[in-house]
């Protein structure tokens, strides 16, 4: 593959910036693995396994093993973390804030998964602060 023919799928991310993407899909993940599986899939330009590994610098079983890492803990298998400097590069070179949006959400106990852990009277409470911020908004 000449050097013009690899470049020419990085046009895509060129200038371009990251975006937000659905939040009921980052809502439906619970582990930051589902997250970075979700940001690649949602990447603007389509890349493969072998691709990404060499944009990120790391060989494609070390990326394998973190896009399955939530699978691989519930088997006791060897653990590995996404370096959290990582994340810009990822996010950037997908177009999408996918994993950053995944954290916000965690940490405001907005994911599906932390749903249950909610007193009502808490979940009550933000709707209500919601409710608030859209009148706000449009009043």
């Amino acid at each position: 593959m000449s050097e013009r023919q690899r470049t020419m799928p990085l046009l895509g991310v060129v200038n371009a910036e990251t975006a937000d993407i659905d939040p009921v899909a980052v809502a439906g993940c619970s582990h930051w693995a589902q997250a970075f599986r979700l940001c690649l899939r949602q990447s603007r330009v389509k890349r493969d396994q072998r691709s990404w590994a060499d944009l990120l610098g790391m060989s494609v079983g070390t990326l394998n093993t973190l896009l399955n890492a939530d699978h691989h803990t519930k088997r006791g298998a060897r653990v590995r973390h996404l370096d959290m400097d990582l994340v810009v590069e990822i996010e950037e070179l997908a177009g999408n804030n996918a994993i950053s949006q995944y954290q916000q959400m965690r940490k405001a106990r907005q994911l599906h998964c932390q749903r249950g852990q909610v007193s009502p009277e808490q979940e009550l409470a933000e709707l209500r602060a919601r409710v608030a911020q859209l009148e706000a908004l449009a009043g």
